[in-house]
């Protein structure tokens, strides 16, 4: 057993979550494999972590919930991985890994609905869109936005049936996230950020029923409760559904997270850049917030307008401001894209992805870089599906509490409070002990490099080594 003697109760409560080994907190009177302090007053004699001058549990904490400027590395998996390579000098150390058991990670694909039609944008806005058409020789594509507009052609921007078609075909589903107003921009907000579709004129129902996640594409649920409270309410119609928010432009500051919490949404996708693709979180795993009773953070990693775009907007103190974005093409996307996959195939978790729902069709017609995402996942073998999936299975592995018992030649190991979810692959618990030693476990498993992996569907499991 570890023992943490710690200041920082959510800290340490959060960044134990994460790693999934067993610990308590730091009596005198029990006996531990090795002590965790913060202080460093711990009495001499026993295995001892020290973090006092280099405190990994609260830059963990701190990264989670303050963020990073810009970053491409997950720093938040660097820490735990140091972490967990002092505990390793303290055997046995078991934990269970964020990856599903059968997959290597993780990717979650989500759409934010801010387009529905060419019929609902402004004159400008379409002329603008026809323009960016042109300019890159694709006069057709151009002719055919202004005709859609004036009523005389096929609406290039109706793309549902297209999004469904699409992942039918690579055997995926994903979320739509649904601005929750008509013509309405936020408060403090210029008015380019306001949608013009209804939420009662959207194919929510007929998603829903196809297996796809809706959710709500907040405009001032970051805000106050009351406006939290209405917008996840315009979503559900009477329907008693699990909801999960982005906010529209990711806007968020210091109490978005307790307001979402209190007015009952699932969890939160917010956390990302809008300028950049990245670990602005810190992290690949889904996360709790401090001050939160039951609301989850999936960070957000990577964004096609932050590939892409040539400018986007900022939430700052003094209001929003235009920055600019990488303004990839496809092939430096992809590139950048993979970078993000490889760090997930090195620590697990999940790879939160947005593609905007009007981004199949042109001047933007980004579609083919979304696709190749989805192919190198599932050349690495990661479980490809919606985000309230994903949070239901880290929500299960939270849930969970990890024991053992050593044994004569072996361990006994409890994981207590599994739950069978016939929708959700099973948990993995990881024994880090050369595979060599291995004489018999009695359930599946698989061995890596110096650990092995056994499928966690029951309550206990029996490991016998030489």
């Amino acid at each position: 057993m570890i023992g943490v003697e710690h200041d920082d109760k959510y800290a340490v409560q959060e960044v134990f979550q994460l790693l999934k080994v067993p610990w308590e907190w730091y009596t005198p009177t029990s006996t531990y494999d090795v002590i965790i302090t913060q202080n460093g007053h711990i009495s001499e004699g026993c295995d001892v972590i020290d973090l006092t001058d280099n405190d990994l549990i609260e830059k963990i904490a701190n990264t989670l919930n303050e963020g990073l400027p810009r970053g491409r590395i997950p720093i938040c998996e660097e820490y735990l991985d140091a972490l967990r390579q002092q505990l390793k000098h303290f055997p046995p150390l078991i934990e269970i890994p964020p990856v599903p058991w059968g997959y290597t990670y993780s990717l979650a694909l989500t759409h934010d609905v801010d387009v529905t039609s060419v019929r609902e944008r402004s004159v400008p806005s379409v002329l603008y869109a026809a323009y960016n058409c042109f300019r890159q020789r694709r006069f057709h594509e151009g002719a055919g936005i202004v005709l859609a507009k004036l009523g005389l052609a096929k609406d290039p921007w109706d793309l549902f049936e297209t999004w469904r078609v699409l992942e039918e075909e690579h055997q995926v589903k994903s979320t739509f996230y649904f601005l929750p107003r008509n013509g309405y921009a936020g408060i403090g907000s210029p008015e380019i950020r306001a949608g013009y579709y209804s939420i009662d004129d959207v194919p929510i129902e007929e998603l829903a029923a196809g297996g796809w996640e809706v959710g709500v594409h907040g405009i001032d649920n970051w805000t106050d409760k009351a406006s939290a409270d209405a917008e996840r309410m315009s979503l559900l119609k009477g329907v008693k559904l699990k909801v999960g928010t982005r906010v529209h432009w990711l806007h968020f500051d210091e109490g978005t997270w307790q307001i979402l919490d209190d007015a009952g949404y699932e969890y939160d996708s917010t956390f990302g850049y809008n300028e950049d693709v990245g670990f602005r979180a810190g992290t690949l795993q889904v996360y709790q917030p401090r001050g939160v009773e039951r609301l989850l953070e999936l960070p957000l990693h990577i964004q096609d307008i932050s590939l892409f775009g040539r400018h986007c907007w900022l939430t700052t103190e003094e209001g929003c401001k235009q920055v600019d974005c990488l303004n990839l093409n496809d092939d430096e996307a992809y590139r950048t894209c993979s970078e993000i996959l490889d760090q997930a195939l090195r620590y697990g978790g999940v790879v939160t992805v947005l593609w905007h729902s009007d981004c199949l069709a042109a001047p933007r017609d980004w579609g083919n870089v979304y696709t190749s995402i989805i192919s190198r996942a599932r050349s690495d073998n990661a479980w490809i599906t919606r985000a309230i999936d994903i949070v239901d299975w880290f929500r299960m592995r939270r849930n969970v509490r990890l024991s053992y018992l050593r044994t004569e030649g072996g361990l006994t190991i409890t994981v207590a409070g599994l739950e069978s979810a016939r929708s959700l692959p099973p948990l993995r618990v990881r024994v880090h002990v050369d595979p060599e030693r291995i004489q018999h476990i009695d359930a599946e498993y698989v061995c890596g490099g110096g650990y092995v992996d056994i499928r966690s569907e029951r309550e206990q499991v029996n490991v016998i080594w030489a």
